[in-house]
């Protein structure tokens, strides 16, 4: 067996902040603090290590074997013969190490990890370690990313994995709204000479793998390790970053006011989810290996009423604060925002996969996710940590917005919105007009093809209605970009979705006044008179917004909305229909 493996390296916290005897408190994060945090929390143990491993840092060992129920042998067990070999053994056996290294002359800690050491450490390691050291060895247009994990501030996917077939280089993933975890990089020979490499330890070219923890994919002694620890300490001490990777601000130490006054935003909006208003920010949940999260078959919500533990288990991810909240109000109907705080502080969420077998877990805060307006700034918490959107970021978020809608205005005939009407009613103000049909409500496959459908002898206008360009837009995003895929492939497949709408509103069978009257729009009309409006016509979807802010505002001049949910879900639409082949528009009410 060799003694070199390929391994990540993580970096520990200087000091995490956490809930003690009902106060925040700042602690510091040493070796006696992970120590105690992996022995007597995780159940490792303390192992014995060589002498004199190294004059320049401190090493300790710890070690976890665990047993876990194999969830599939009851199945098989109605399967297989009682006795037989696949049935013999109930439990899996796994083995996990942490190793700590402290620099004894910066007083600077390091980790590495195997088998699920790694989820022991979850919330006290840096979040951006590894992209923090890709930032300095790398340029914007140095094509060598390989591959990128990413999470979307917007639209209908929360994250994802790219692969590219070729080398990109950053400017050209460029995506709004999205945040890199992770990025896989390729390192040349004079790159990989500065962590200590010789040229006879290079053959080609190596991936890097940047994200919270930094790994070369080439094996590695012990010796190795730390020196490449050595050469990542000194480039974030002493070399400024090339390349912006994350078009954030990481808000620190100085910025401690703000993120307090953050935090109470935020505690905020989880009492008014407990108390059944609406939070001023919708928080999603999600870990941070969210493909590992979602991918789980099981999940536990783990917390504590009055000193009891409790434990709610999900087959289905859970993807929204407000679940959680909903299994705290049936337990405790009656808490304050102080006590409340104080159980969402305590709780965690754990994901297993079909063996039993832990995949992540980690406190419920650190599965928060959301973004914030707040003194006219956008910010968003993602893992406990605070972000500030740049501005730079904006501007050129304002500038894409601004040209898009100059440039792909709808100029069809729609009916003025007053001020004092609700949507419903706008929409079916339109019932009668030429060349239109109103589908407000009509939701056939629990998907709404449009609020008001128009057409010419080219185009057919899919017309999605929108009181207000705020956060709600992101919902918005989604129906629009569920219909588009929809009505889109039915329209090359036999239209079958088509045929189910007309129906839908033909057949209405209600006594509802307004589908009452939608339905008399279809009664000079055949199916086949229906689906000839979509026969050999562009599709092009429009959103058409009536502005409710009290100022009189004008969606050309964007700067002057303060939404930028609202911006990036409208970027996002755009990207996403642009690979649809749909056309889009915009319209002003």
């Amino acid at each position: 067996m060799s003694d070199k493996i390929q391994i990540g390296i993580y970096a520990i916290k200087a000091e995490i902040k956490e809930l003690i005897k009902k106060n925040t408190q700042a602690t510091t994060i040493d070796i006696p603090y992970l120590t105690q945090l992996l022995t007597k929390k995780k159940r490792f143990k303390i192992q014995d290590t060589n002498a004199k491993l190294s004059k320049e840092f401190d090493i300790h060992l710890f070690f976890k074997r665990t047993r876990t129920t194999i969830l599939w042998k009851d199945f098989i067990s109605v399967i297989a013969k009682p006795n037989t070999e696949i049935l013999s053994n109930q439990k899996n056996s796994n083995e996990s190490y942490v190793v700590l290294l402290k620099n004894i002359k910066t007083g600077k800690i390091y980790a590495t990890t195997g088998g699920y050491g790694h989820t022991a450490l979850q919330g006290v390691t840096e979040n951006d370690f590894g992209l923090e050291i890709l930032s300095r060895i790398i340029k914007s247009d140095d094509k060598t990313i390989r591959a990128s994990k990413e999470k979307n501030l917007t639209g209908g996917i929360l994250g994802e994995f790219k692969f590219f077939r070729n080398n990109y280089n950053l400017n050209e993933n460029e995506n709004f709204g999205n945040f890199y975890q992770e990025l896989h990089s390729s390192l040349n020979p004079d790159l990989l000479k500065k962590f200590g490499f010789t040229q006879a330890d290079i053959d080609s070219d190596k991936l890097c793998i940047a994200k919270n923890s930094f790994t070369i994919k080439k094996t590695i002694s012990f010796d190795e390790l730390l020196v490449i620890i050595k050469r990542c300490e000194a480039l974030l001490k002493d070399t400024t970053p090339a390349v912006e990777i994350n078009s954030v601000k990481k808000l620190g130490k100085p910025d401690q006011i703000l993120i307090n006054e953050l935090k109470q935003e935020i505690e905020k909006a989880c009492y008014e989810a407990y108390a059944g208003v609406a939070p001023r920010c919708e928080i999603e949940l999600c870990h941070r290996d969210f493909d590992k999260y979602l991918n789980a078959t099981q999940f536990a919500f783990k917390y504590k009423i009055g000193g009891t533990p409790m434990k709610q288990t999900y087959d289905q991810p859970i993807k929204k604060l407000s679940e959680t909240i909903k299994n705290i109000r049936d337990d405790s109907p009656g808490l304050d925002q102080v006590k409340l705080i104080r159980v969402v502080s305590g709780a965690s969420i754990e994901s297993y996969n079909d063996n039993g077998d832990l995949e992540t877990t980690d406190s419920l805060e650190n599965h928060f996710y959301t973004e914030i307006q707040y003194n006219l700034k956008s910010y968003f918490l993602y893992e406990k940590d605070w972000f500030e959107i740049k501005e730079a970021f904006i501007n050129k978020l304002n500038e894409q917005c601004a040209d898009f809608i100059v440039r792909n205005g709808y100029r069809g005939a729609l009916q003025k919105w007053n001020g004092t009407e609700i949507e419903d009613i706008f929409n079916e103000k339109h019932i009668g007009t030429k060349d239109t049909i109103v589908l407000h409500k009509f939701t056939p496959q629990n998907i709404e093809a449009c609020d008001i459908l128009q057409w010419d002898s080219s185009s057919v206008y899919l017309i999605h209605v929108k009181a207000g360009f705020d956060n709600s837009m992101r919902d918005l995003v989604n129906q629009v970009l569920i219909a588009a895929r929809r009505i889109n492939e039915d329209t090359r497949t036999g239209f079958n979705f088509l045929k189910s709408l007309f129906n839908a509103v033909k057949d209405y069978p209600g006594q509802d006044a307004y589908l009452a009257k939608a339905k008399t729009q279809l009664n000079n009309y055949k199916q086949a008179d229906f689906l000839k409006i979509f026969q050999n016509k562009k599709l092009v979807f429009v959103l058409a917004v009536r502005d409710t802010a009290k100022i009189k505002r004008n969606l050309r001049d964007i700067t002057k909305f303060e939404s930028n949910i609202a911006k990036f879900s409208l970027s996002e639409l755009i990207k996403n229909l642009r690979g649809l082949n749909v056309d889009f528009q915009i319209c002003e009410l």
